[in-house]
C-alpha cells in the first residue's frame, strides 16, 4: 500500500502509519497549520486497510463527507484540509 502526495509516493510499511503536522510524530509530514500534529493514522487490521481520523480540528474528507474511520480501496482519493491523498496498492 502506498499514498501519493504532491507527486510522491510512500510506501506504507507498517501496521499503524500517521498523517500529520508533527515531523517527530509523523510518517507522511504535511506542512500546512490547518493539520493537526497527529491528524489521521492509516491502520493495517485483520488484512485490511483503513483511514482513521485522530481527533483532528479539519477532519478527513471522502467524497466530500468527514468521516471518522473508512476501508480504504484501490485509487481512493482522501482529503486532509486542502491536500490530497491518493491510495493504490501498486
Amino acid at each position: 500500500m502506498a499514498i501519493y502526495y504532491m507527486g510522491e509516493r510512500f510506501q506504507i510499511t507498517k501496521e499503524r502509519f500517521i498523517i500529520g503536522r508533527g515531523k517527530q510524530t509523523s510518517d507522511l509530514t504535511i506542512k500546512d497549520p490547518n493539520v493537526s500534529r497527529q491528524h489521521a493514522m492509516v491502520e493495517f487490521l485483520n488484512g485490511q486497510y483503513y483511514i482513521v481520523d485522530m481527533g483532528s480540528t479539519n477532519g478527513v474528507e471522502y467524497a466530500g463527507q468527514r468521516i471518522q474511520r473508512r476501508v480504504v480501496n484501490e485509487g481512493d482519493v482522501f482529503r486532509v484540509c486542502d491536500h490530497e491523498l491518493r491510495f493504490s496498492f501498486h
